[in-house]
């Protein structure tokens, strides 16, 4: 099992398994890149491809989380949908194919420069009155208008448009023009984020609020997490906050030794200010104290020995994120890809993701160390060329985060030239049938931030299964989920997506949530998310779309 990261204090409460930080990469000198659809690959492109979810998986939240092979078959099934065929919607490039050219929906998504594009173009459009009443945004004609925004600008006359047009004949190509953004927003969700933009602009004066709300408060499920950790004579460890409801929270400590428990409600206990403390002659203590709020647990060592801790709470979440209107709909779907620049000669770095080196990475610091180069070929790895710079990028990894479940569904692919071994062993053949060399990825998901299913291996066999009990923790520990070329930097191998996410819009920087929080930042210790797990929304981790509306709202603020 692999051993509990504990730390001495949490002072406070990292974006997708801490990484969405554009400057931690560039730091890192990874050759990741970033370009947005221009304004006529977006006319090329069309109205971006909805993204239809599954009705259904929220009523299953409670098998998935208990349940890798279902966790699993869900989360290929997402994929199957994000990586569908979308025909572009320019009928002229027919021409020079013979038939109409596709891309995988999510390359028809949104990126930032849309909506910069979208949300000026609507909100100009209110008029000085409707601007001062911060009145409602007509999102649907502003994504019609986006697809042929084109068309009314006079440095694009018709000719020049035809000449680009002609200049788009080979399938790399017309999969550029779908660009090389780092983020894509599904319709749902950039709708959503643009209905929700006078609470965007809110959000982006209000100070950031503490990591627990009180009102209003929903009760979620019943949980049970566990630590196991060494205690030495005189060692202080302090566990927690963990985010409980109303009901009574209960711990429970077994162990060799003489251990004692601490557990406070609201701030970490000390050895003379506690709302329970048990300290027997032995390390099998209990202590129960009353919920509503974030607890607490302190273990203290009077004699050297080991223990297991089991903290058994309601969770609370508070009920909407105060930055967007409500929750993100359930088609909202998020994508990060990982481009890398394609120079002739310039090769990969390649990952070992078996049971056997899994478990040596999360042995030691848990960072994704280069196991070997490749230089991948377009028909082993997503390859685009994009048509208005004739730069070639290749696509190492995507992660897709999909709401439908409250808590999302966080889903990451990366490349692997052995990929039907491990992760890659339970893909379904409707992927390998689609066009592209998605066959290549291998995937793991995380639906919540504790593991419930109690068999290691989630009932697979062979390289699959040995690669899931190299990554369980057990019962209660965090759950997990990796990628290799996303998560760079110490530590970033051990960590699970939901739990940086947690964080969505605060100030808090990638290497101080890895450095400094329980389990390399993948421990809930919040429950108010209000930017619904988005660093797109305000700070320096993502787009900061806050920004956007901040510039705009200020500019028409101060000359209507």
């Amino acid at each position: 099992m692999r051993r509990a990261v504990l730390v001495g204090i949490l002072i406070a409460g990292c974006p997708w398994g801490c990484s969405d930080d554009p400057d931690k990469t560039a730091a890192c000198n990874l050759g990741e890149v970033t370009s947005a659809a221009t304004v006529q690959d977006r006319k090329i492109i069309g109205v971006a491809a909805p993204y239809v979810p599954d009705a259904a998986l929220a009523a299953r939240e409670a098998e998935l989380e208990g349940s890798i092979a279902a966790r699993r078959a869900a989360a290929w099934q997402v994929v199957e949908r994000v990586l569908d065929p979308v025909p572009l919607a320019e009928p002229r490039l027919a021409d020079n194919f013979g038939s109409q050219p596709s891309v995988p929906a999510w390359h028809t998504w949104y990126a930032r420069d849309d909506f910069e594009r979208v949300f000026k173009k609507l909100y100009r459009d209110l008029g000085p009155e409707g601007r001062r009443a911060r009145a409602p945004i007509d999102v649907a004609g502003g994504f019609a208008w986006n697809a042929v925004a084109l068309d009314g600008m006079p440095e694009w006359p018709e000719q020049r448009y035809l000449d680009y047009l002609a200049t788009i004949d080979t399938a790399e190509e017309a999969s550029g023009v779908g660009n090389a953004a780092r983020v894509g927003y599904s319709p749902g969700a950039l709708g959503h984020l643009l209905d929700s933009y006078v609470k965007l602009h809110q959000c982006r004066l209000d100070a950031t609020p503490d990591p627990y709300a009180t009102d209003p408060v929903r009760e979620g499920q019943l949980v049970v997490e566990t630590e196991a950790m060494e205690v030495g004579a005189c060692d202080w460890q302090l566990l927690g906050p963990f985010q409980a409801g109303t009901a009574k929270v209960t711990v429970t400590m077994r162990g060799t030794g003489d251990a004692d428990l601490y557990v406070r409600r609201g701030l970490a206990p000390d050895p003379h200010t506690f709302d329970c403390r048990a300290r027997g002659g032995d390390s099998n203590e209990r202590c129960t104290i009353d919920g509503g709020g974030p607890v607490y647990v302190a273990v203290f060592g009077a004699d050297a020995g080991a223990v297991d801790v089991s903290i058994e709470y309601l969770q609370a979440d508070v009920i909407a994120p105060t930055c967007l209107g409500t929750a993100m709909p359930r088609d909202g779907v998020l994508v990060k890809a990982d481009w890398r620049r394609h120079l002739q000669g310039e090769l990969l770095p390649i990952f070992d993701t078996s049971g056997a080196r899994m478990a040596s990475r999360l042995r030691g610091e848990a960072t994704w160390n280069s196991d070997g180069v490749a230089d991948p070929q377009p028909s082993a790895m997503y390859t685009v060329t994009l048509p208005s710079s004739g730069q070639r990028f290749r696509m190492a990894a995507l992660h897709i985060m999909s709401k439908e479940l409250d808590h999302w569904m966080w889903i990451t692919l990366w490349w692997s030239p052995t990929p039907d071994t491990d992760f890659g062993a339970d893909r379904p053949a409707s992927i390998a049938a689609l066009p592209g060399p998605w066959a290549n990825y291998k995937m793991c998901v995380a639906t919540s931030y504790t593991e419930r299913d109690p068999d290691p291996r989630g009932g697979r066999p062979g390289s699959l299964g040995d690669a899931l009990a190299a990554v369980h923790g057990g019962v209660g520990a965090p759950s997990w989920c990796s990628n290799p070329y996303l998560e760079q930097g110490p530590h970033n191998a051990g960590t699970n997506c939901i739990g940086c996410h947690q964080h969505g819009g605060t100030e808090l920087q990638p290497q101080a949530i890895l450095d400094e929080l329980p389990h390399q930042g993948s421990t809930r210790v919040r429950n108010n998310f209000f930017t619904d797990y988005l660093w797109a929304v305000k700070g320096g981790n993502g787009d900061d779309l806050s920004a956007i509306i901040q510039a705009e709202v200020d500019y028409w603020d101060a000359n209507d």
